[in-house]
């Protein structure tokens, strides 16, 4: 029988924006997710978060209509712009939502940028999914799951836009990443090769072109995705717009050198943060709160 994921679910998805009242506005409006106050982020939370740099930033939290808070926006307005289909690291997320058609059609002449129209995945016939260029630069794979797909547990939404519920990273080593994922979730992932329609079209290759990808269950009905792409370059070490960190919640017990924030988004957690193979930073949250507050 497989190990159970050590990690998982995605607790939270980090962006860095212009104007966070822009950008949330836009998340608002068009994709229904709820925006909370904004706050000042303090030294210890900007380091749990593996964002250091971004000690003082205005911050404000989003959540789906079921109050699931997944999504933070971070101002920076000198943040230098990160081109995502063309740099190594977060790549893009992927978020469950009820009808990606119907979604992607009300998207016409929103600060969304539809990029890909909605396709079925070479993978499965029963995941259908578009892509979309946020305000910030940040990609999104929207995307409709109708039925179990074999080797693999993903959430059926019904709820609008619902979570992120599969992080997207690009990596100049496809098999050395997934190691690495691998030793901290303590399961094993699955390789193969398919096409990246969004990323083809972006760099002028065959739209059929096959990459090597490979993906890890993890807990909670959640995934990582890792593609391997050549000729591309590494993230910015400094602060750039877009999607910044992924947090992930942790079975067990937290390291001693987790930092825990005592207020903020992560209060009630022990922090890990990190920085990967390929430049990405996220983060490992151990709740020491039972009821997990950002999932449940």
């Amino acid at each position: 029988m497989p190990a159970a994921p050590r990690i998982g679910p995605i607790a939270l998805c980090t962006v860095v924006s212009h104007d966070i009242d822009r950008a949330s506005s836009a998340y608002a409006q068009h994709l229904g997710l709820r925006p909370g106050d904004a706050f000042t982020l303090d030294e210890s939370t900007a380091a749990a978060l593996a964002l250091p740099e971004a000690v003082g930033a205005r911050a404000r939290m989003l959540a789906n209509a079921a109050g699931r808070r997944w999504l933070l926006q971070v101002e920076c307005p000198q943040a230098a712009p990160r081109d995502a289909l063309s740099t190594y690291g977060w790549l893009s997320q992927e978020i469950a939502v009820e009808d990606v058609d119907a979604l992607a059609a009300a998207l016409d002449g929103s600060p969304f940028t539809v990029l890909r129209p909605p396709r079925d995945l070479d993978m499965s016939s029963l995941i259908r999914a578009c892509q979309v260029r946020g305000p910030d630069g940040e990609i999104l794979y929207l995307t409709q799951v109708n039925g179990e797909v074999p080797g693999s547990e993903l959430p059926q939404n019904s709820r609008g836009v619902d979570h992120l519920f599969i992080a997207v990273l690009s990596t100049p080593d496809r098999d050395a990443t997934l190691r690495h994922f691998e030793a901290i979730a303590g399961n094993e992932g699955i390789n193969f090769e398919t096409r990246i329609s969004v990323v083809n079209q972006h760099r002028g290759w065959d739209l059929e072109r096959k990459h090597p990808i490979a993906t890890l269950q993890l807990a909670g009905r959640c995934l990582i995705e890792i593609d391997g792409l050549p000729e591309t370059q590494m993230p910015p070490t400094e602060l750039s717009a877009g999607t910044a960190a992924i947090a992930f919640i942790a079975a067990g017990e937290a390291p001693d050198t987790a930092l825990r924030p005592q207020s903020g988004p992560l209060a009630g957690y022990a922090a890990l943060p990190q920085t990967g193979l390929a430049g990405e930073r996220y983060t490992l949250l151990y709740p020491l709160d039972p009821a997990d507050p950002l999932t449940n």
